[in-house]
């Protein structure tokens, strides 16, 4: 059973922030696949969430937390 989305919204958040603010889209999905139980389109969702909430941006098959999702990773409210 997949993980609730705020819970893994910021542990995602968490883990990006953690992995030095970037990582790529395929170590990305993996993670979220074990830990969180979100693949496919649920991972889809759940990364889309993030850009459109602007704690994450997305270019070349690559995700980076922006300023306020490093703020929100550290800080607790995403």
């Amino acid at each position: 059973m997949a993980v609730d989305l705020e819970t893994s919204r910021m542990g995602v958040l968490k883990f990006l922030d953690k992995k030095g603010g970037s990582m790529p889209i395929a170590l990305l999905h993996g993670h979220s696949k074990v830990v969180y139980q979100r693949a496919h389109q649920e991972f889809s969702q759940l990364m889309e969430s993030l850009v459109d909430d602007g704690l994450v941006t997305y270019s070349d098959d690559t995700f980076h937390l922006t300023d306020a999702g490093r703020a929100a990773a550290q800080g607790g409210a995403a």
